[in-house]
């Protein structure tokens, strides 16, 4: 399940969920953003930073796959944006979807020790349950029920309550609808099986307008995303029959006495080699659907 725009689209419009459920105390008010590193050209998942510039700044990294190198990157993202914007004070916040997925590689885990808090982890599984035993309407809880619940029955059967949850909630009206849509694309995503009109019958009282931008803004962009990426699997079929061709060709010239063995494997080992990345970025292109 895509997890990445979700959980930007949450945190950047709370940040103080994020700092909660890290449990650190700021001094300060904070905007969320996700820049490019120039150094890496990587985009980040989230720095944050604070309206009072003596405070420090955050980086966040989410993550609901396992990676052995997400401490590594962490800190390489941590070191460029420090010398890009020449911060002294600048901290880490690593979240897990589950323990299972954290690595814990040193030397930057044994940071996690430190009584700065110069990195910090959390558990999104761990913390939520603790959560929901204090405030079991909390938005944060209700948001991530589509991800965590692992019942699809119990899911089914408490969509509309949960959804209930998140309208009667005294955030204001942008963060509400950022959360109903998140509930909304996470519910989709776990009954993919189902259309989207299917999905929307679990909460009866949305309303057509509401149905409206959810259909916009959940499947409307994903079909944009695919007729994209169409296009770009469309060129590499081109140009992969391009390829062929001139292989084909130039073979054909050898076999008729037109092109040495040795001329023939000049010409053609760099587009066997251009065939062959094409393959690649093909495979990659699939995974993504």
């Amino acid at each position: 399940m895509k997890t990445d725009k979700q959980l930007y689209t949450l945190f950047s419009s709370n940040p103080n969920y994020l700092f909660q459920s890290a449990g650190i105390r700021k001094k300060s008010n904070y905007v969320m953003t996700s820049v490019t590193l120039k150094e890496f050209e990587r985009r980040t998942d989230g720095i944050l930073e604070p309206k009072d510039p003596n405070m420090p700044v955050y980086i966040a990294e989410f993550q609901a796959q396992y990676d052995h190198n997400i401490y590594h990157r962490l800190a390489m993202e941590m070191s460029s944006y420090a010398m890009e914007k020449n911060i002294s004070d600048i901290r880490g916040i690593l979240v897990f979807f589950t323990e299972s997925l954290d690595p814990k590689s040193n030397p930057w885990h044994y940071l996690t020790k430190s009584s700065s808090k110069l990195l910090t982890i959390v558990y999104l599984d761990d913390y939520l349950k603790k959560l929901e035993k204090t405030n079991p309407n909390h938005p944060m809880v209700i948001v991530f029920k589509p991800i965590f619940e692992k019942d699809e029955k119990i899911l089914q059967a408490n969509a509309y309550s949960w959804y209930n949850s998140l309208t009667k909630s005294r955030l204001n009206k942008n963060k509400k609808n950022n959360l109903k849509k998140i509930f909304i694309s996470w519910l989709s995503a776990r009954f993919k099986h189902l259309s989207y009109k299917e999905v929307i019958k679990m909460i009866p009282n949305i309303t057509e307008f509401e149905q409206t931008r959810f259909y916009q803004d959940i499947y409307k962009t994903g079909e944009k995303k695919g007729k994209k990426e169409g296009k770009k699997e469309g060129k590499k079929e081109g140009k992969k029959a391009f390829i062929l061709e001139e292989i084909q060709r130039f073979n054909k010239m050898k076999e008729n006495g037109d092109m040495s063995e040795s001329l023939f494997n000049t010409l053609c080992t760099p587009l066997r080699d251009e065939l062959k990345k094409l393959k690649k970025e093909f495979s990659e292109l699939r995974k993504k659907h």
